[in-house]
């Protein structure tokens, strides 16, 4: 069980080593700060950081492309997740582009304050999608070895293009209040599927998808498990087309499953 932890030279890699860490000691394995640069730059490698309880090794990989060179190095390791400092997966980003290339989910730690202490909270974004319950499989995974909660969440404006303005506020929300029966059916639908019991479910409407989302209670030990396809667009997410809007807007790290396997 290893956690893979992308430095890119030149950056600071504090925020990656700092979730990284919080996920080893979920997961029970050792971390891996994997630096990667073109073939003939001679980086020296970063000096190895010392971490209480958790053993930590440095390696070096020269590639021309850096997400390449991380999802072969996690396949060389056979980690169990690669972790970066990356914020939400946009086009083109390092994050966005390993996670279509890695068939291990991909965490980024974003630009969030990161705590020091465990991880106790999962939160799995959930849409409709073939690939759907195994994304929940991965956050239920998580969850149980971090000894979490697990939260299923979705997410959606309140106003869309499927009720004429003309229909009125009331005919606006029944239709909120359809979808929201419908995804919890969904969801408890999944969970049972799975043999899961216990776990929290929420469909959430508001004015936009990132307020949906920042209206949720958030806390430091909470992760956002979502999915990501391999074979699509980068940004391609298993969430419904305002998948992007929910990372955009998630103010915890953030996970990108491929769906295939858990943990």
């Amino acid at each position: 069980m290893t956690v893979l932890v992308g430095h890119m030279p030149g950056t600071d890699p504090d925020a990656a080593i700092s979730l990284g860490t919080r996920l080893a000691r979920v997961i029970g394995g050792p971390l891996v700060v994997c630096t990667v640069s073109p073939p003939g730059h001679d980086d020296a490698p970063e000096a190895t950081p010392e971490i209480e309880g958790v053993d930590v090794e440095v390696e070096h990989i020269a590639d021309r492309s850096v997400p390449g060179g991380l999802a072969r190095a996690a396949h060389a390791r056979q980690a169990d997740l690669v972790v970066l400092g990356d914020g939400p997966p946009r086009p083109g980003s390092v994050g966005a582009r390993l996670a279509r290339a890695a068939d291990v989910p991909v965490a980024l730690a974003g630009h969030v304050a990161l705590a020091d202490g465990p991880v106790t909270r999962v939160t799995c974004a959930f849409g409709p999608g073939r690939r759907a319950r195994g994304v929940l499989a991965t956050a239920a995974d998580l969850a149980r070895r971090a000894d979490a909660a697990l939260r299923v969440a979705s997410f959606a404006p309140q106003r869309g293009p499927t009720v004429p303005p003309e229909a009125g506020l009331h005919a606006e929300r029944v239709v909120v209040e359809q979808w929201r029966e419908q995804m919890i059916g969904a969801q408890r639908e999944a969970l049972q599927g799975l043999g899961i019991a216990g776990a929290e479910t929420v469909a959430v409407a508001d004015d936009t998808v990132e307020e949906a989302v920042r209206s949720l209670e958030w806390g430091e030990g909470d992760l956002l498990v979502a999915g990501a396809s391999p074979a699509g667009a980068a940004t391609r997410l298993l969430i419904g087309d305002p998948g992007a809007a929910v990372l955009e807007a998630s103010p915890v790290p953030i996970v990108l499953s491929p769906g295939a396997t858990a943990l």
